[in-house]
């Protein structure tokens, strides 16, 4: 999305002294306030200058998002990052005029603007200043072609949605991830290798990098694998590590597994990513299972692993909607999303509901692909993180031993692991809500 923030004058003096690049290359970060009604989540955000002096002006791109707190009780605190110094800055009057106008009523107002409005007034300015365009891109706008068709860009693919998701799965505030570095090339570099943090590496906190190094253990020998990079979050008392790992180059790697441990809980969940395939209408995605040669072998051992923890099950053990491990998420999209906090839309199916429309599917006069339209029920992205983040699916009781053994399976079977472990007490549900209204979360269905 795109915002507007219009400066004072001692704003303007402010940047103009404060926005000087380091001698490591970076940018110091801007903080200031927004009113709240206007800003949620981060924007690729045009700044303009002069307008106390009649003259506005686009002066600086950046990307804007919002602070934990308040600033006061009508403002949100913004945290400005990545700024970009425009060769000639552009007048306002000149963009205004050259976007539609529908969407000029829009522009009058500092925030987040509508997502038409907001395209329009991107296409105006890289029009008016072509030197914003690289720029723009490196923020996650523009029209860079996406490198999506080669085997690595699908891997990062699966790999970006797999790290989200977990982020969302322990009901973390997603406003910590700011951006992340898109492939300028096919290079094989892992999704949490490319993430910017809002409070920077958190390779230097000493209770995520002990967790790092006890789960780095469970993913094998070091020579055992192709590349193994991982990040680390903390909220309250919980802390979640991430590992993005393989044991082959992307073009040999057969798909993505995300395999997500609870230590309180000792609950397990494994989602096994497959892609659609782009049909006739715009919103009409198909995943072919007959096109799919490596399905018939990963459903048995789905069917194994959920046979397994089927049978380690005690009455005592939490109550669970779903207590066996393995889901599918049908994932839709041939190109990489730019930002780094929106999951891919897709369809999720536990292992069993799979199964099901799978034998009904091979019956004639059924349909023969899995998409939204030959299928009634299934779980968006927020419906299934949420179950999760609640409690109510995954395995208990299956042990550490038993997630190890399934890392392994994984990797030894030519599949990238997406390998999240949280650490520490959960909060409550009561808890998670209150933690929800105070950083003003959206979790909209997607």
């Amino acid at each position: 999305m795109v915002a507007i923030i219009r400066t004072a004058v001692k704003e303007e003096q402010h940047l103009k002294s404060l926005w000087r690049q380091r001698e490591d290359g970076s940018m110091p970060h801007w903080v200031t306030t927004q009113y709240q009604e206007h800003w949620n989540g981060t924007h690729v955000t045009l700044i303009i200058t002069g307008a106390e002096r009649g003259a506005p002006q686009v002066t600086y791109v950046a990307r804007a998002s919002k602070l934990r707190g308040r600033g006061d009780d009508l403002k949100k605190r913004i945290e400005v990052i990545k700024p970009y110094r425009l060769i000639s800055p552009v007048p306002w009057a000149e963009l205004e005029a050259l976007v539609p106008q529908l969407s000029r009523r829009y522009l009058s107002r500092d925030g987040a603007l509508p997502d038409g409005a907001g395209r329009h007034l991107l296409k105006a300015l890289s029009q008016r200043a072509s030197d914003v365009v690289p720029h723009l891109q490196a923020l996650g706008a523009g029209n860079r072609p996406s490198p999506a068709l080669t085997p690595t860009a699908r891997l990062l693919m699966d790999e970006r949605d797999a790290t989200l998701t977990s982020v969302r799965m322990t009901d973390f505030d997603l406003d910590e991830l700011v951006s992340w570095d898109q492939p300028h090339e096919d290079d094989d570099v892992p999704f949490v290798a490319r993430l910017q943090t809002r409070n920077g590496p958190s390779h230097e906190d000493d209770l995520i990098a002990h967790d790092a190094q006890r789960f780095r253990d469970w993913l094998g020998p070091e020579d055992w694998l192709n590349r193994a990079a991982w990040t680390g979050f903390t909220q309250g008392e919980q802390r979640l590590v991430i590992y993005n790992a393989n044991r082959k180059a992307a073009e040999e790697t057969l798909g993505v597994d995300l395999i997500y441990y609870h230590e309180s809980r000792d609950c397990f969940v494994m989602v096994q990513y497959k892609r659609m395939s782009k049909g006739s209408g715009a919103s009409d995605w198909r995943y072919y299972p007959s096109s799919d040669n490596n399905l018939p072998d990963q459903l048995e051992r789905m069917r194994a692993i959920d046979d397994e923890c089927d049978k380690l099950r005690r009455e005592i053990d939490d109550y669970r909607l779903c207590a066996k491990p393995s889901w599918f998420k049908l994932c839709q999209g041939d190109s990489l999303v730019p930002d780094a906090r929106s999951l891919t839309p897709g369809i999720y199916l536990a292992r069993e509901h799979f199964d099901q429309l799978y034998q009904r599917f091979q019956t004639p006069g059924n349909a023969r692909s899995f998409g939204r339209k030959t299928i009634d029920r299934y779980l968006d992205n927020t419906e299934f993180t949420d179950l999760v983040a609640g409690g109510w699916l995954g395995t208990t009781g299956f042990g550490t031993q038993g997630v190890q053994r399934q890392l392994e399976l994984s990797l030894s079977g030519s599949r990238e692991v997406v390998f999240a472990a949280v650490t520490g007490p959960s909060p409550s549900k009561r808890e998670r809500m209150q933690q929800r209204r105070e950083r003003g979360t959206d979790r909209s269905s997607g």
